[in-house]
């Protein structure tokens, strides 16, 4: 049985050497690209084939601790570019093939589109006015969706959405059972299993790893059941353990940097404390 409900301070391929097999139903996370981001104290400036050696090690240990049945959803960009340390890569295809060497199956690709995005634009054109050169880059980001041996949850728990049990009258006469649902929720339900998911970009930057809240909060609800165990072994500023909390799901954080870890328990602690003080004040 695994611990939940706590941010463990360390590097995320040891810590996850020490979890249980077969203990965690989801995996949500934003990993490090490699792209060279002034973490606190996380090296990110390595040559591509260190990173790939990398990302390899903790997809291992991803994929030892998820049930047969458990998903991972992963938040990156479509590509990247490491200029002398690996130049221009398609990204998302060489982590997609990390992940099927190492055994997960593929369970479907969410592109991103930022709602009021606030990145700067490029302003490297390659050649100016010309086709000898051009830069063609694409900023955007994508979650690839994937599962372990199962695609079928195996054990059936409490979704996110919760119908009413209503008796219908058929044409001719008869009655039988359904199950009725509000309206949006139905909407949001069909809005989830579209393959683009609309969000709002994290613009507080509490730490340099930011991740909108919108992305964990979408994958938690339709990819796992109430009281799943939700891991993220890069934590960060604690966005998708914050979501796990608001949605009545167990999880467990892993941060290398310690200041991080602060930021993320402060976060988790100040909705832990709003929940508590609205139930006192509700009773």
């Amino acid at each position: 049985m695994i611990e939940t409900g706590k941010i463990i301070n360390g590097d995320c391929i040891e810590v996850m050497k020490t979890l249980p097999e077969g203990s965690v139903d989801l995996i949500v996370t934003s990993p490090p690209y490699g792209v060279g981001i002034d973490y606190d104290v996380h090296e990110d400036d390595t040559e591509f084939n260190e990173y790939v050696e990398f990302a390899k090690s903790w997809l291992s240990e991803a994929y030892r601790l998820l049930k047969d049945d458990g998903r991972i959803a992963l938040n990156i960009p479509y590509e990247i570019n490491r200029q002398k340390k690996g130049g221009r890569i398609f990204f998302v295809s060489e982590m997609w093939q990390i992940m099927k060497e190492i055994g997960f199956g593929f369970f479907g690709i969410v592109d991103l589109e930022e709602q009021s995005p606030h990145r700067s634009k490029t302003t490297a054109w390659g050649s100016w006015m010309s086709p000898s050169s051009p830069y063609i880059y694409n900023p955007k980001e994508c979650v690839i969706l994937a599962y372990k041996n199962k695609h079928i949850k195996k054990i059936k728990g409490q979704p996110q959405w919760t119908g009413e049990l209503t008796e219908i009258e058929n044409e001719d006469g008869s009655k039988r059972n359904k199950m009725v649902y509000d309206e949006n929720d139905k909407k949001e339900f069909m809005e989830l299993v579209f393959g683009q998911w609309n969000y709002f970009a994290d613009t507080k930057s509490l730490t340099k790893a930011t991740f909108s809240m919108d992305i964990p909060t979408k994958a938690i609800k339709i990819l796992s059941y109430k009281n799943d165990v939700v891991l993220d072994p890069f934590a960060g500023s604690g966005t998708s353990l914050v979501a796990a909390e608001i949605l009545n799901r167990r999880w467990l954080g892993i941060e290398l940097s310690p200041n991080y870890c602060d930021v993320a328990r402060g976060r988790v602690q100040a909705f832990v404390d709003e929940k508590t003080k609205v139930k006192i004040e509700s009773e």
